[in-house]
């Protein structure tokens, strides 16, 4: 049965979308998903299901937005290809150095060319990016806080819904659904 793994963005961030993991767990395994388990507060989920992705992200958004009162974004990804966005990090070195530093952003669709060429006109700092089909990789080497690659910024230039994990967070998620 395949691992999922469901990345809802924004939630729990700056007192906004309150939705507690237990609620979280709950309503997955009320869809009737298996070995469902969260981590950490920010809106990431691991659990099998027997359907595919396209249904179950489909489920997912529904019973969010029910359970919520409004659209929640969610990415999903399987294990797999959680693991083709780990063995594709272009900033790998830096991710063993200080994976808080190290963020994958995760799309929810692949963006053009042009799109991905938007993102030269973000004021970069120190930040540099890559772009691979539906991962931007970004190191961040004075930290998230400043970093003008926001969610916001990010839905605007790509055109397609992000959400970003840092690489610690990745790699954990990529370990639960080891299955």
């Amino acid at each position: 049965m395949p691992a999922y793994i469901a990345l809802l963005r924004a939630v729990n961030v700056g007192g906004t979308k309150k939705l507690p993991m237990a609620d979280f767990r709950k309503m997955l395994e009320e869809l009737g998903y298996t070995r469902v388990e969260t981590y950490i507060q920010s809106g990431n989920a691991v659990f099998d299901a027997k359907v595919p992705p396209a249904k179950v992200a489909k489920v997912i958004a529904a019973a969010l937005e029910k359970l919520m009162g409004a659209p929640v974004g969610l990415i999903l990804r399987t294990h797999e290809e959680l693991g083709r966005v780990i063995a594709g990090n272009p900033f790998a070195v830096h991710a063993v150095a200080d994976g808080a530093r190290v963020h994958v952003v995760f799309l929810s669709g692949i963006p053009g060319e042009a799109a991905v060429a938007g993102l030269a006109k973000i004021p970069p700092r120190r930040d540099r990016y890559h772009c691979a089909g539906d991962a931007l990789y970004l190191h961040l080497p004075d930290g998230a806080g400043e970093s003008k690659y926001t969610a916001q910024a990010l839905d605007r230039i790509l055109g397609v819904t992000v959400t970003a994990r840092n690489w610690n967070t990745v790699v954990k998620l990529h370990e639960m659904s080891r299955r």
